[in-house]
């Protein structure tokens, strides 16, 4: 098998086990047993585990992206989000993943890594543009334990998603009437986007 499929098959496999385990219990033996290959061929593949878990996020994230129509770069990012948050909190398994995710330095860390690389590399922020990047980042690592304790501080799903914007919004300069025109048309997208949802890949 050539590197593409296999790499394919590795994380067709990895997913379900993530999501089953969560990712601190699920070990290279049990996912290369799993796709019926060696331990080492896997660690070829993949040298740390967070390599494996990254490459899941990238192909999630940019499918995800798609379904959100082309439009003012704010408003894209907010439907997103709102989009983001709702499909992990509607789903049990994917929630336990996320908030592991969060609840972990290095796997948060490895997320934050990941997601500023995304950002940049979907335009959502230019590369030279530290400010902007830096206030995304402080938002969303804000946002991010927000929704870990959710449920405890009694804060509705929607308002992680307007904590992240208006904190970006603001740190950037933006004016109060920008910012509600954001949410308002964003949530007119999400109202729309709602309905068909997303699905994971693989």
């Amino acid at each position: 098998m050539t590197t593409e499929p296999l790499k394919k098959q590795i994380l067709a496999v990895s997913l379900p086990l993530f999501i089953e385990h969560g990712y601190k219990k699920v070990t290279y033996k049990q996912i290369a047993d799993a796709v019926g290959i060696s331990k080492s061929l896997l660690q070829y593949h993949y040298p740390q585990k967070s390599q494996l878990m990254e490459d899941l996020m990238n192909v999630n994230f940019n499918q995800w992206l798609k379904t959100i129509p082309e439009g003012e770069l704010y408003t894209r990012l907010t439907a997103f989000l709102l989009m983001f948050f709702d499909f992990i909190s509607a789903n049990k398994a994917v929630n336990g993943l996320m908030t592991e995710i969060i609840a972990n330095n290095e796997l948060f860390n490895a997320f934050m890594t990941f997601f500023s690389k995304w950002l940049t590399d979907n335009n959502f922020v230019q590369r030279d543009d530290n400010k902007v990047k830096a206030a995304l980042l402080f938002a969303i690592s804000g946002g991010l334990q927000l929704y870990r304790f959710k449920d405890s501080l009694m804060v509705p799903v929607k308002q992680v998603t307007q904590t992240i914007m208006s904190t970006l919004l603001n740190i950037v300069g933006k004016s109060s009437q920008l910012i509600d025109t954001t949410f308002k048309n964003a949530e007119n997208l999400y109202q729309q986007l709602r309905p068909e949802g997303w699905q994971l890949v693989y």
